[in-house]
C-alpha cells in the first residue's frame, strides 16, 4: 500500500485570519518545534505562516525600537550548552538532552582548554550520528556474518575431527573389550587384564566427551533435529535407572523414584529425552557425597504441561554461579568438583534439548544443601491417548 498525503498530515491547529501578530508571536515562542502554521478561513486554507519568515519580519519591524540600543547580552541565552573539543557525538547528544535542547535549530559551543573554538549545530550532530549509526549497523552485520562463517567452519571442523577420532577410538574400545572379556583365553599376568579394563573405560569416557562436543557444535549451528515419537516417561526413566544403577552403587548414593502409574505419554525425541534423564541423574549422582540421596520425579501440571525433576542432597551451587553452569564449558570449581572430570556440557546440552521441544529448564540450588533441576514441557507435548507412532 502506497503512502499518500493523508498519511503525512498532522492536525496542527490553524490561525484565523483576524488573529493579531502578537498572539502568533507568543504561540511560536511557546512551541519551539512549531515550524509552520496554516491560516484558515471558513474551513479553507488561505495562507501559511512560516516560523523563520515571520520571526525575521516581526523582529525587523519592531525589534529595533525595543532593543536597538541595548547590548546583545539582553537577548542572549545565559546557559548555552558548552562541550569540550574532545567530546564524542554520544556525549554531545547526552548534554543536549540533559539541557532539554533537542531542536534541530539548537546550537552548542565548542571549547578547547576552556577557550572558544567554534560553534556546532544539533542538525549537523543528528546527521553525523545517523551516519555513525548506519556505519555501526554495517559493521555489526559484517561481524555477524564473520561469526556465522566461523561457527560453520568450527562445526565442519568438529564433525570431521569427530569422525577421524571416533574411527580409531571405536577400534580401541572394541579390542580392549575383547581383551578384558578374555575371549581367546586367559590373560597373563593378571595385571594386563586390569590395564585392558582401564583402556576400555578411558576410551568410552573419551568417546562420550567427543559426542558431547559434536552435539554442542550442532546445536550452535542450528542443526539440532528432532525425531519425534509418542513415548512413556516411566519406561524411559526405568531404563535410565538401570543404566546408572552401578554408578549410584559405586558412589554409595541412594536413588529414589517417584513416578506415578497414571503418567501420560509425551510426544518427543526418545533418544534426546533419554539423554536428558541420563545427564540430570548422572550429574546428581556425581556431585552427591556418599550417603546422600537423588530423587527422580515426574508429574502432569495443572495447565496440562509436563514436569520432570531430579533433586539431590549434594554439594549445591552458589547463587551467583547458577546462570554460569548453564553456559557451555562452565564448571563450578571447588575441592569436590575438581575431582570430577567432564567437559561442562551436560547441563547446557540438557537445556538445549529441552528447549528444542519447546520447553524450559529451571535450576534451583542451595550451597551445601543440594540441587533440583526441573524440565518443563508444554501441554502440546502431552499425549493422553498413546499411539504406536506419531501420525
Amino acid at each position: 500500500m502506497s503512502i499518500t498525503a493523508r498519511d503525512l498530515a498532522k492536525p496542527v491547529e490553524p490561525f484565523l485570519p483576524h488573529v493579531p501578530c502578537a498572539e502568533v508571536f507568543e504561540r511560536l515562542l511557546s512551541a519551539g518545534d512549531l515550524l509552520n502554521v496554516p491560516v484558515v478561513d471558513g474551513g479553507r486554507a488561505i495562507g501559511l505562516v512560516n516560523r523563520l519568515d515571520f520571526m525575521l519580519v516581526y523582529v525587523r519591524m519592531y525589534g529595533r525600537e525595543i532593543y536597538g540600543r541595548q547590548p546583545v547580552t539582553a537577548l542572549m541565552g545565559e546557559h548555552p550548552v558548552i562541550v569540550d573539543a574532545d567530546a564524542t557525538c554520544d556525549e554531545i547528544n547526552a548534554s543536549l538532552l540533559a539541557a532539554h535542547e533537542s531542536s534541530p535549530l539548537q546550537g552548542f559551543i565548542v571549547e578547547e582548554r576552556g577557550r572558544y573554538l567554534g560553534l556546532g549545530s544539533a542538525a549537523t550532530l543528528m546527521r553525523v550520528m545517523a551516519e555513525i549509526t548506519a556505519r555501526r549497523a554495517e559493521e555489526l552485520e559484517q561481524q555477524r556474518k564473520r561469526a556465522e562463517a566461523a561457527s560453520e567452519s568450527k562445526t565442519q571442523f568438529l564433525a570431521g575431527m569427530s569422525h577421524e577420532l571416533r574411527t580409531p577410538l571405536n577400534a580401541i574400545i572394541g579390542f580392549a573389550d575383547l581383551i578384558r572379556m578374555e575371549l581367546f583365553g586367559p590373560i597373563e599376568p593378571p595385571r594386563y587384564l586390569e590395564y585392558a579394563h582401564d583402556i576400555h573405560g578411558s576410551g568410552v569416557h573419551l568417546l562420550g566427551m567427543i559426542n558431547e562436543l559434536l552435539d554442542m557444535a550442532k546445536i550452535e549451528a542450528g542443526r539440532f533435529d528432532l525425531h519425534e515419537a509418542v513415548i512413556h516417561p516411566a519406561e524411559i526413566g526405568d531404563e535410565v535407572l538401570r543404566m546408572l544403577r552401578q554408578s549410584a552403587s559405586t558412589a554409595r548414593v541412594k536413588v529414589k523414584v517417584l513416578l506415578p502409574d497414571n503418567l501420560p505419554c509425551i510426544r518427543a525425541d526418545e533418544q534426546q529425552m533419554r539423554r536428558v534423564l541420563v545427564n540430570l541423574l548422572s550429574n546428581a549422582i556425581k556431585f552427591t557425597p556418599a550417603g546422600g540421596e537423588v530423587t527422580l520425579s515426574a508429574r502432569e501440571l495443572p495447565d496440562g504441561g509436563f514436569e520432570v525433576a531430579v533433586s539431590d542432597t549434594g554439594i549445591g551451587i552458589p547463587a551467583d554461579k547458577l546462570d554460569r553452569v548453564l553456559e557451555p564449558f562452565e564448571q563450578v570449581e571447588n575441592s569436590f568438583t575438581r575431582t570430577r572430570a567432564g567437559t561442562g556440557l551436560g547441563l547446557p546440552l540438557t537445556k538445549a534439548m529441552v528447549e528444542a521441544h519447546g520447553g524450559r529448564l529451571v535450576l534451583e540450588s542451595e550451597l551445601g544443601k543440594g540441587t533440583c533441576v526441573r524440565a518443563f514441557l508444554p501441554p502440546a507435548r502431552v499425549v493422553r491417548r498413546p499411539t504406536a507412532e506419531v501420525a
